[in-house]
């Protein structure tokens, strides 16, 4: 009966600890494929904190350069500093960078690209540290349109008074283009010669002065009113004369 019992019990053990011994074995690659995991979301998600834009391309998350403009390329990580990674051309013959500038937590560059020089536009982001690459952004580019001036949102040659009334500036517009270099109007020359009498206003600034807008408020459906002279600038450019504009009052 000893025997028997001693025999049970070497058993229970015996079963006990196999037990274990294959619960510890599927912890252990339970913990693995978890390390694993997390390995692979640390990895994915310094990848993706990594925020890179074009400053003078109006939709941020569009990586687009612009041929013969200014370009400056902008980075921003979530987990990084910017003094702990830096950026470099992965295809020199099709995109040249400038020096890099550090400012606050964003690290930028100047670029321009040479889209017949070569078919991808590649930047290489490399941790510093461990002079690994975190994250390598491809750019496409575009050429830029001319630059023009429109009456607030208004386009085309004809527009109701009310309209034009409503849109109390002048803007610089690059037509159908992501180009969002800040050009400015500086000055213009309002025109119109119609049944009420004729009108020359030079104006400084981009708003539609009250002369402007009594001149167009008193002149007779069918009028034409010219912007002539238009002159635009940026920060970084001289003065530009942009098109006239002429509008007909519908």
């Amino acid at each position: 009966m000893h025997t028997l019992v001693t025999t049970l019990d070497f058993n229970n053990r015996l079963s006990f600890s196999f037990l274990t011994l294959t619960n510890y074995i599927k912890m252990k690659r339970i913990s693995l494929l978890a390390f694993c995991l997390l390995l692979a979301i640390l990895s994915f998600s310094q990848t993706d904190s990594v925020q890179v834009w074009n400053k003078w391309c109006s939709k941020k998350d569009t990586l687009l350069l612009f041929n013969a403009g200014n370009n400056v390329i902008q980075f921003y990580s979530l987990t990084l500093k910017p003094t702990e990674y830096t950026v470099k051309c992965v295809d020199w013959a099709s995109i040249k960078i400038g020096n890099l500038d550090i400012k606050g937590d964003t690290l930028s560059v100047m670029a321009m690209p040479y889209p017949t020089k070569g078919k991808f536009m590649r930047i290489a982001i490399t941790n510093k540290k461990t002079n690994k690459v975190i994250k390598t952004v491809y750019f496409n580019s575009d050429n830029i349109p001319p630059l023009t001036a429109t009456i607030g949102k208004i386009h085309g040659t004809e527009a109701t008074k009310a309209d034009i009334l409503a849109s109390v500036s002048l803007k610089t517009l690059f037509q159908n283009s992501l180009y969002s270099y800040p050009y400015a109007i500086k000055s213009y020359t309002f025109k119109t010669q119609n049944t009420k009498g004729n009108a020359n206003i030079n104006v400084n600034g981009f708003f539609l002065t009250k002369d402007v807008l009594q001149q167009i408020s008193d002149a007779p459906v069918g009028s034409i009113i010219e912007f002539t002279n238009i002159k635009a600038t940026c920060p970084e450019c001289e003065p530009r004369t942009l098109p006239d504009i002429k509008l007909k009052i519908k």
